[in-house]
């Protein structure tokens, strides 16, 4: 470690997630001495830019992690489930953005404006931590203050989902099909299970039983964030955009509130922007959402079918705040932990 700054890696630096980090650690100007980006053979050799100038993106090999304060993951769980672990043994600490161990009991699944406590222990021996999926940060930064101001008995979200959910392939594959059914050619499906282009389907991720893998991330990472056993229900689509996560949530409160009441309790926050007056126009898009460190919330209104019901739209950029700024964001909250407790 050079005074403040940190030797930093980044595994996967070429993909859409490692991309985004790189400009996230470039424009909040974290503390880095040395940046060393690391990426699959296809990336190998590219360029990356970072404050003003080009870093080389260089193979990912045994060592990779030798001499590293810090390592972010931005790549898939199989990499992150093989490599994380020996980052970690070498004395970095390291912040994994796949699923490979969310649900790890001594592993905190962290977003920093909801549960900063999980990292109150980081420097005394545990070195990996978690960020969640796209969805759970977002609609728990929204789920958070209604449970402190009003409880929550139960959830159910209805998650839409851009093919950059899928990585670079399911950008590209959605990217192709698109071209292709203008141009009347044969369409090309291998990253998805079904056409994603023009097509909307109730899927994302591998089935595990009746549920897929976005609909268990949520369902499973939600109460661990949350720090509160609150049963939840998800259902997941792919949609026909690129980029971007809407969620349509729907909230079982424990006490009768109005939706003046709710509107209130997330209004004023830094975390998010409300934008709700659906009679001028005003709410939550893709477009509007992307590009913004904040999450969109809007079209609150009371559930007609339960009085203790609240339902309201979400809109983030799933790789910006649902991915890599929380990564930026947990590994700034490191180091203000470490500063306050004098750890090395």
């Amino acid at each position: 470690m050079s005074g403040n700054k940190l030797k930093t890696a980044v595994v996967g630096a070429t993909g859409l997630v490692g991309a985004e980090l790189i400009e996230a650690l470039s424009r909040r100007r974290f503390p880095v001495s040395e940046l060393n980006l690391f990426a699959s053979p296809a990336g190998d050799g590219e360029s990356m830019e970072f404050l003003g100038g080009e870093v080389e993106v260089g193979l990912l090999k045994a060592d990779f992690y030798k001499g590293m304060d810090m390592v972010f993951f931005a790549a898939p769980a199989m990499v992150s489930a093989d490599l994380c672990e020996e980052a970690a043994a070498s004395g970095a600490l390291v912040i994994d953005s796949s699923n490979a161990f969310r649900q790890a009991p001594s592993v905190p699944l962290v977003v920093p404006e909801v549960n900063p406590e999980a990292l109150a222990n980081v420097w005394e021996g545990q070195r990996i931590i978690a960020s969640p999926s796209a969805p759970a940060v977002a609609v728990s930064l929204v789920v958070n203050p209604l449970l402190k101001s009003f409880g929550v008995k139960r959830l159910t979200a209805t998650i839409a989902l851009g093919s950059t959910a899928a990585g670079r392939k399911g950008f590209e594959e959605h990217q192709q099909q698109t071209i292709s059914i203008f141009n009347q050619n044969e369409l090309v499906t291998e990253r998805f299970p079904r056409q994603s282009a023009f097509n909307i389907f109730p899927h994302s991720g591998d089935f595990e039983g009746e549920h897929c893998l976005a609909e268990r991330e949520l369902m499973e990472e939600l109460p661990k964030i949350l720090g509160a056993e609150i049963p939840v229900a998800a259902t997941a689509m792919q949609a026909p955009v690129f980029c971007g996560v809407a969620v349509s949530l729907g909230l079982w409160l424990e006490k009768e509130v109005s939706a003046r009441e709710v509107r209130e309790a997330l209004s004023g926050s830094d975390e998010f922007h409300v934008l709700d007056d659906p009679a001028n126009e005003v709410y939550p898009d893709t477009m509007e959402a992307m590009n913004h460190d904040e999450v969109t919330v809007g079209r609150i209104r009371k559930d007609p079918a339960n009085p203790y019901g609240v339902l309201i739209w979400i809109s983030a950029d799933n790789l910006r705040k649902g991915s890599a700024l929380n990564m930026v964001q947990i590994a700034e909250l490191v180091l203000k932990v470490r500063e306050k407790t004098g750890s090395p």
